[in-house]
């Protein structure tokens, strides 16, 4: 029995079928198709017309097909434009080599370099993600999509257009994009440069480059309450018992933004007295 078929087909449910299933047919048909004993009626390759088999979805996925499914959307990121960087795959090699281990996650990147070359229905990929996945790992899976497109220090246009369509599809709401998106991309361009966003004191001059409030996913008119419960609400995004399944690079991801937030909260009460 193929590596695919240990390591990743016994543990998928929902993944087999719809687009990302016709997907991983394109690529591992022959390899599923031996497992199955060559019949594939069963499998998401054919319904009895002949065409790829696109449901019925079902709320039954493990890890396994979060990890895949977050697989179909990295390679939407990596090659929309055009240009698959080495930045960005030594930022899933690793992904890959601590979720899977040496040896399955290079046979992983393997198929995830062939998925770069496939045409993605990223629409439908993102219907079967958010059908069978809570808004919490869709939230992280754009999260960590964002440190793929940063991976080389610089975002294209073309990158944010696909991360901002990909949050969309997957129901990402306005606030937790903008946060997500000025985390990953903010400069306020208040002519601040470099720091913490600690500033030592009301009366220094801050050195935090960012909207602070975007951070939140809030507007700078929002009440001291407001802000208070944006803060809570982000942080609970990333409490460790939020994470604790996802693998130790969107764990880790979770921890570097939790950071981000605590500075842009810090910022926040720094500019207003009545925080204090």
């Amino acid at each position: 029995m193929g590596f695919f078929t240990k390591v990743i087909l016994a543990g998928l449910g929902w993944s087999l079928g719809g687009p990302i299933g016709a997907l991983l047919g394109l690529l591992l048909g022959n390899v599923i198709s031996k497992a199955t004993g060559g019949d594939t009626s069963a499998s998401f390759f054919n319904t009895s017309d002949g065409t790829p088999h696109r449901g019925p979805y079902r709320n039954t996925g493990t890890q396994a097909d979060v990890n895949v499914a977050l697989m179909v959307l990295i390679a939407a990121v990596m090659k929309v434009d055009g240009n698959v960087k080495k930045s960005e795959l030594d930022f899933v090699k690793r992904f890959l080599l601590q979720n899977y281990g040496e040896e399955k996650g290079k046979q992983m990147l393997k198929v995830l370099q062939q998925m770069v070359k496939q045409e993605i229905p990223i629409d439908q990929v993102c219907a079967q993600i958010k059908v069978n996945t809570d808004y919490n790992t869709r939230y992280h899976m754009v999260d960590f999509l964002f440190g793929i497109g940063g991976a080389d220090g610089d975002f294209q246009q073309s990158e944010l257009n696909m991360l901002r369509l990909i949050s969309q599809y997957l129901g990402i709401s306005q606030g937790d994009y903008t946060s997500i998106h000025e985390r990953h991309t903010g400069y306020s361009g208040t002519g601040y440069s470099g720091g913490s966003g600690r500033s030592g004191g009301s009366a220094g001059r801050s050195t935090y480059t960012k909207d602070p409030y975007k951070v939140l996913g809030i507007n700078s008119s929002a009440s001291d309450d407001d802000v208070r419960k944006a803060y809570r609400k982000m942080a609970m995004k990333y409490h460790p018992d939020r994470v604790a399944g996802m693998g130790e690079e969107m764990q880790r991801n979770a921890a570097e933004q939790m950071k981000e937030i605590n500075q842009a909260y810090d910022e926040i009460k720094r500019r207003r007295p009545s925080m204090k």
